[in-house]
Parts: structure tokens; sequence; C-alpha cells
């Protein structure tokens, strides 16, 4: 008698774990399989069907539209209106960014270039909400909440330095983020506001008062450094800024410029010095300067009597600062001396101008830049350059 059995033939709980044990690799190897099926499936698309990041595709050669960015897949920012806007409740939670992004135009008919680029924007925030202003909605936000501004409004010798105004309202009424319309956008910006203990939050939808309570950042203001002379009254442009709800310091650019208009004999053709960068720049600098008359809650005693305001009645002791982000972040790209080895390929309206090759010689992806402007200087002291807005309705390859 053999008494030592084969392998082949062992006892019935062996093979039972044997025989499991091949079932669970069967099962394995049939999810892994369907797993595959789904995945490459799912990214099928038919041979010539252009994805949404081909239509704006800058190396593809396809020509972009202003109506086919109102038309892509691509899941990005929601269209609301300034009227719709102003509608809503004036935010409480001053210390979070609410995900509005403000952006201007004449109308609401932009050229080839801007539609393009507003697209990307709104494609790197794709849970934020996007207004488009126009001239006539500048208005009527100034008479809803600046009432008392109104007539310094009105006087300024054009629509340029209006729109350079405006956009400080923009940022104390609503908050969030203003970009010119030639920004593109290259990564969302909540990343970078993270560095800096700034949440950003929907705008319809504030947070729990509780919730609020426990952000202890304070209301802070972000702008972006151009180049490298920090001494350049164009080193800070007003082309892109980023605030928390109401904070006090837009209130006194605009009290500053109310103070330039009302002086006789002053040089009103100088428009980046009474509205534009140059004034943000002086601005800036009184504010962050060691002795500052703007310090701590000096400030919002300053401010407490303006109508506008008493809207917000911030909490005492709460606190306020402004960051100047370094030049990679913002503008990678100066249209100023430090960018002129770039200027033939960067310029927006440059016939040699490729975007793609742009952010490849700034090399934006490695900084990493969350935005790059390509300086298009659509706006002269009597209203738009014809030229260089038809230039605008062109592809850039």
């Amino acid at each position: 008698m053999d008494l030592n059995p084969s392998p082949r033939n062992g006892n019935p709980l062996q093979q039972l774990y044997q025989s499991r044990r091949s079932l669970r690799w069967i099962v394995f190897l049939v999810l892994a399989a369907l797993a595959v099926i789904y995945m490459t499936g799912s990214s099928y698309q038919p041979y010539g069907a252009a994805s949404s990041g081909d239509s704006t595709g800058s190396s593809t050669g396809h020509k972009s539209s202003t109506s086919g960015f109102k038309h892509t897949h691509k899941k990005q920012a929601k269209h609301l209106s300034p009227v719709d806007l102003m509608k809503r409740p004036i935010s409480r939670d001053l210390q979070s960014m609410p995900k509005l992004m403000h952006q201007s135009w004449s109308s609401t008919e932009l050229p080839a270039k801007f539609e393009r680029w507003s697209s990307l924007c709104r494609q790197q925030h794709p849970d934020w909400e996007w207004v488009l202003w126009t001239d006539e909605d500048n208005e009527e936000l100034v008479r809803m909440h600046f009432p008392w501004l109104l007539k310094t409004y009105l006087g300024l010798p054009s629509v340029i330095y209006r729109a350079d105004l405006v956009r400080n309202l923009y940022m104390y009424m609503f908050g969030g983020v203003y970009a010119d319309l030639d920004i593109e956008c290259l990564r969302p910006i909540d990343q970078l506001l993270a560095e800096y203990n700034v949440t950003t939050v929907s705008h319809g939808k504030p947070r729990p008062q509780s919730t609020q309570n426990m952000q202890k950042s304070g209301r802070k203001a972000f702008f972006g450094r151009m180049g490298t002379d920090t001494g350049s009254s164009n080193s800070i442009p007003n082309a892109w800024m980023a605030s928390t709800p109401g904070h006090p310091f837009f209130l006194i650019v605009l009290e500053s410029v109310m103070k330039r208009m009302s002086e006789e004999g002053g040089d009103m053709e100088n428009v980046e010095g009474i509205t534009g960068p140059g004034k943000l720049y002086d601005m800036i600098n009184e504010y962050t300067q060691p002795e500052s008359k703007w310090a701590g809650e000096a400030l919002d005693r300053h401010v407490a009597k303006n109508p506008t305001a008493k809207q917000f009645n911030p909490r005492k002791g709460l606190k306020h600062s402004i960051e100047v982000l370094p030049f990679q972040y913002i503008y990678p790209y100066s249209w100023e001396r430090d960018g002129e080895a770039f200027r033939d390929v960067c310029w927006a309206t440059k016939e040699t101008f490729n975007s793609e090759r742009c952010k490849q010689l700034l090399a934006t992806d490695r900084w990493p830049s969350y935005t790059i402007t390509y300086w298009s200087h659509t706006w002269t002291s009597g209203g738009h350059d014809d030229g260089n807005v038809q230039k605008l309705e062109m592809s850039d390859q």
C-alpha cells in the first residue's frame, strides 16, 4: 500500500482552497480587463474630432473664433451677468476669496483672441463664476453702490480712465479676481492663494457664519510685479488684481482719484498716473511704507464714515494686508526693456506673435506662472486703438 499519497490526490480541504484561489485570480483578471476597456473607451474620440483644448490650440493651426468658444464641451466658469451679481446680498465673509472672475469690455462682443484667452481662464476655474462688465454695467455699479463717486467717474476724460478706475470697485464691492482680456490663465489661481492662507469659496453659496470665524488670515489684496525694476511706476500693473471683499485699500485709491480730479491745473492726459498703473503703484507704496498712516485700524477708522464701507461693517481687529507677488507668478512677460528679447513673439499685436512659443521661451511651466499677459494695448487716451483691436481678430499662428 502506498502510504504517501501524491500531491495530485490531496485532501478535499486543500483542493477547495486551491479552487477558491484560482477563482479569485479569474475574477481579478476579468475586473482588470473591464477596467481597461472602460478607460480606453471613455477616452476614445473619432478620428478628426478635436478636443476643446485643441480648439484653442496654438500648435494645431486651428483657427479660433468667438462662436467656437461659446460651444466648448470643456467645463468652464459659469457666466454670471453683472445685473444678477448686483442683485445678490453683500458678502459677509471678508476673509475668503469669492470664486468670481471679473473682466470688462465696451460690449459683450469680444475680439477673437480675447474670446479665446477668456475661455481658457474660465476653463482653468470651472467652479468659479465669470462676470463680463460693459461700460453700461460699470456706470450702473457706480450709481448703485458708489453714488458719492459718480460725479468724478463721469467727469473722467475718457472711457479708459473709467475702465481703469472701475476695477477697484469690483474688488472692493465683490472681491475675487480681475483680469484684463489679454491675460491667459495657465493654472488655477486657487493653488497660489492657498499658499497665502486664503481660501476660495463660492460667492453664490457663502459659508456659514460659524465657519467664517475659523478663518483668521484677515482681508488680503494681491497684485503682481512686472519686470525687475521695482522703481518703475509701471512695475505693478492694474491688469490683474485679486482681493477678499471690502478691503479698505481700494477706497483710498478712489479718494485719491477724487482729490486729483478736484485739483485745478493738473495733467489730465496722464491716464497711468490718474487711474492707471502709476496711481496703483503710488498708492501701494504709500500703504506699505514702514510708518504708513494706513497701518492697522487707522485705515478702517479713516473710511468708517464712507457710505459704501458701512455696508461691510468689518469686525474690530480684523487685519488687512497687501501682497505684491513676484513677477514670475502673474507677469512673466514684461513689456518694458527687460522684455525686449521676447517682444516679437510675446506681444499680442505683433505679426510674429506666437503664444505657445512665448510660453516656452519664458518657461512658464517651470516657475510656475499662473497667468501671462500679452499686452495688446487696445486703449489710447481717447478710446480704443482700432488698429490693435483689428489685429486681435486674427489668429496668433
